[in-house]
């Protein structure tokens, strides 16, 4: 019995070489990463050194963002087509004051006249004195509303009008027929002549 019990797990030299090996590489694969780790030299980063880097690059982004290039002094840009861009090239607009000329034009459907800069939020009549002589505008660039056409929904964001305004409007269409000439629009009884006087140029009876 015991004879055959040594047979059975006994093992030739090149077997035993083997499992020397094995159990070599076992522990070598097991203790790797702790030698990784006693070996490997992290580099320690000076918290003082990276705000102070982070502080630089902020200041470096705020000046790019709010001192961008200028026009040429004698520049004029034509309101109904410039960008954003195009608007911060001009004394006195940063990027916020471009993003509410461009955001306005595009609720009225263009500008037809400079002085309607000082409906947009912030340009008051010292701002406006300084930008004028840097704009002009080309009325052929007016996006007109067809009044005969147009739904509530896209009157909404017209600046001009009230939505009562614009209720009776669609309303008096619908009961009278379309409209001719202003004269039309007139007869809407909450419609006063500064208010059409206001719409006139950005009004399509075709």
């Amino acid at each position: 019995m015991l004879s055959q019990f040594k047979n059975y797990f006994s093992v030739s030299k090149k077997e035993w070489n083997g499992i020397v090996i094995l159990v070599i590489l076992i522990l070598l694969v097991l203790a790797a990463p702790y030698i990784f780790q006693h070996f490997r030299k992290d580099r320690t980063v000076d918290p003082h050194v990276l705000d102070k880097d982070l502080a630089l690059l902020d200041n470096t982004s705020r000046n790019a963002l709010s001192h961008p290039k200028k026009a040429p002094g004698g520049t004029i840009i034509e309101l109904n087509t410039a960008d954003t861009s195009h608007l911060m090239e001009l004394e006195g607009i940063g990027s916020a004051f471009a993003r509410r000329i461009v955001s306005y034009r595009q609720r009225l459907g263009g500008f037809y006249r400079k002085e309607q800069l000082l409906e947009v939020l912030g340009i008051d009549t010292e701002a406006f004195n300084a930008l004028q002589p840097q704009v002009f505008v080309d009325t052929s660039r007016i996006h007109k509303i067809n009044i005969n056409k147009v739904s509530f929904d896209d009157l909404r964001r017209f600046p001009y009008l009230s939505y009562k305004q614009m209720n009776a409007l669609i309303r008096f269409r619908e009961q009278h027929g379309e409209y001719e000439t202003l004269a039309d629009l007139s007869q809407i009884a909450i419609m006063n002549k500064a208010t059409l006087q206001k719409i006139k140029p950005y009004i399509s009876y075709k």
